[in-house]
């Protein structure tokens, strides 16, 4: 085997002539053995060589990482002969989970929650064997920063402010709610309410960064004063001789809200109970106690003709016997008694047209104890007559407001709104009216996403009666 092809070939030359066929027969099995000695022998000899060994690397012994406003990035030293390295969150390798593999000395992640995030590195070589041993990594994200909320009062214009608290990553927004409902979010750290109705306020702002986490709600409650932008048209206290349910009217008038109609069988027996100690041993110090944890109180307004352009406010008076009870109030109106506009949740509405107002008013206790006194129950209506509108550039050098002056003569204003447009952040516009008989003009204001007053120009319309 070890013959080369072209001496065989040398060796057979003879015998061509004298035996054309052998020679043939002879030189295709040279030909062969041509094949097998430059093919096969050398896959033959390769297959005897010993397998060439890949070492198990180490891991890295340099595992860090930084915070970026978007990112966590991780870095680590270069192993000799590494392929790649894979990372993984958790403390156990095998149950951790996998973030990502790479060839690079760094990588970044999505933004994490806030608390304590192991993870774990290894390098692969390049069969692909992971290394034995690992390095890991604490990751502890902090809390959220908390902030102060300041609070200004223009008129009945409500305006927030407050810092950029301290943050790992970028804030995305602050989540307003205003008595624990959520009013919006926004990129900014200024807003305002406009408020209808005189009273208490009370006002969150809470910052969320791009991962999610919520900072400390942060708080102030301001008063309001009645609005002076509305006429008062007419108000009336209802005789609570509404519709009820698992509600009780007293004679003082008032509501009992929340109050189960029970025998005294099913109030005291039913509980084996025997005397009214027994009631108050189980913590039920009011006789009508426990309740139940849902009620409501639906009353019908008919103001004898069609009203245009009406305001609707209701309030009311209560005493709390035992907490907790909330009430939501519901407006709807109609023309006809019939048809009735969907409910609306809100103490005050808009009604371009109406006749007839249905309010009603919805209670939840946070227990069978829950037992709320409601009283006072209070129906205003307030119009909208004539309007005007303009345009105007709101200087912020003009001391007190820029002044804007009506076109009409009003006898009496009871609205203004004020708008202005940018594409590029958003700008808060604020009017400043002092509510006097025969008024010709009110006072404007444009605030910039930080608080700062700027110049602009402002669309008004005010609605009043001339």
């Amino acid at each position: 085997m070890a013959t080369e092809h072209t001496d065989v070939e040398a060796l057979i030359q003879g015998i061509q002539l004298s035996d054309a066929r052998l020679y043939q027969i002879l030189s295709q099995l040279n030909r062969g053995l041509m094949t097998v000695q430059e093919e096969v022998f050398p896959l033959v000899l390769e297959s005897q060589r010993p397998p060439t060994v890949v070492p198990i690397l180490e891991a890295p012994s340099l595992f860090n990482f930084i915070f970026t406003p978007l990112t966590v990035r991780f870095f680590w030293n270069e192993i000799l002969g590494a392929s790649s390295y894979e990372v993984r969150n958790g403390s156990s390798w095998d149950t951790a989970t996998f973030m990502f593999r790479t060839n690079s000395l760094q990588a970044d992640i999505d933004p994490v929650t806030v608390g304590t995030h192991t993870y774990l590195i290894k390098t692969l070589n390049g069969a692909g064997e992971a290394s034995t041993d690992s390095n890991s990594l604490v990751v502890v994200v902090p809390e959220l920063g908390s902030i102060t909320v300041t609070v200004r009062v223009i008129d009945n214009n409500v305006l927030l402010g407050w810092p950029i608290p301290a943050t790992t990553f970028r804030i995305l927004h602050y989540a307003i709610d205003r008595s624990g409902v959520w009013a919006g979010n926004v990129d900014a750290t200024f807003f305002s309410f406009f408020e209808n109705v005189a009273g208490f306020y009370t006002y969150g702002v809470t910052p969320v960064d791009v991962a999610g986490n919520r900072g400390p709600r942060a708080e102030v409650t301001v008063e309001v004063n009645t609005p002076p932008d509305y006429s008062l048209q007419d108000t009336r206290v209802s005789n609570l001789m509404g519709t009820r349910v698992n509600v009780i009217r007293t004679s003082s008038p008032s509501l009992l809200c929340c109050w189960a109609d029970q025998t005294w069988q099913e109030h005291f027996v039913s509980r084996s109970w025997n005397t009214i100690q027994d009631q108050l041993n189980a913590h039920y110090p009011i006789y009508i106690q426990p309740g139940v944890t849902t009620g409501s109180y639906e009353e019908v307004v008919d103001y004898g003709a069609v009203i245009q352009n009406t305001i609707a406010t209701i309030t009311y008076n209560q005493y709390i016997h035992a907490p907790n009870t909330t009430v939501t109030i519901k407006l709807a109106s109609s023309t006809d008694n019939v048809t009735y506009t969907p409910f609306i949740a809100g103490a005050s509405l808009f009604i371009p047209t109406m006749r007839f107002l249905k309010v009603r008013l919805e209670f939840v206790g946070s227990s069978d104890a829950a037992l709320l006194e409601l009283y006072g129950l209070t129906f205003s209506l307030d119009v909208k007559r004539e309007n005007d509108g303009g345009s105007v550039l709101a200087n912020y050098l003009d001391a007190g407001g820029t002044q804007v002056n009506f076109t009409k003569e009003f006898k009496d204003i009871e609205s203004i709104t004020c708008s202005t447009q940018s594409i590029t952040e958003p700008y808060y516009v604020i009017f400043d009216f002092v509510d006097i008989p025969d008024p010709k003009f009110f006072k404007v204001y444009v605030f910039d996403s930080t608080g700062n007053r700027v110049s602009k120009q402002v669309d008004w319309k005010a609605r009043g009666i001339v």
